[in-house]
Parts: structure tokens; sequence; C-alpha cells
């Protein structure tokens, strides 16, 4: 299992998708920001900007409630001003 994702062969896609990202980045100034959101509890989000991921500390607020992908992608933008 993967540190982003269960699936060996998706960890080997998102490690590669975030360094082809940081690479368009550098080279045209451009910033992105990938959000993978799973379905299941027991998967970790996973997001990542300037194709670097980026730690999230949902804590209690998963076992608590179901967080969609627009507080996910608020908790992004958030970090993205900081």
């Amino acid at each position: 299992m993967g540190t982003w994702h269960i699936d060996d062969e998706c960890e080997s896609a998102l490690i590669n998708l975030n360094d082809r990202l940081c690479s368009f980045e550098r080279a045209t100034s451009r910033e992105y920001t990938l959000i993978l959101v799973p379905h299941n509890k027991d998967e970790k989000i996973h997001i990542s900007q300037s194709g670097k991921p980026i730690p999230i500390d949902l804590g209690s607020q998963l076992s608590e409630t179901t967080i969609g992908p627009e507080e996910i992608l608020a908790i992004a933008m958030q970090s993205r001003k900081a």
C-alpha cells in the first residue's frame, strides 16, 4: 500500500503526475491544485499544489461527518493563500 493510494500502480501514477505538473509549472509559471477524494474512509485524501503534496489534517472531521470535495477545495485554497 502506498502513501496516497492503496494501489501501487495508482500511487506511482500520482507521483509521476505530481512530478510532471511540477516541471510544467516551473517552465510556464502556472500553478495547479490536484485533489483526489476517495469515497471510502479507509483511503486517504490527496492534495497537491505546484506538483508537491500538501499535508492536511482533517482529524475528527472525517469520523464525525462526511467531508466533500467542496470543503477539501476550500482547505486547498486557504493553503494557497498562505
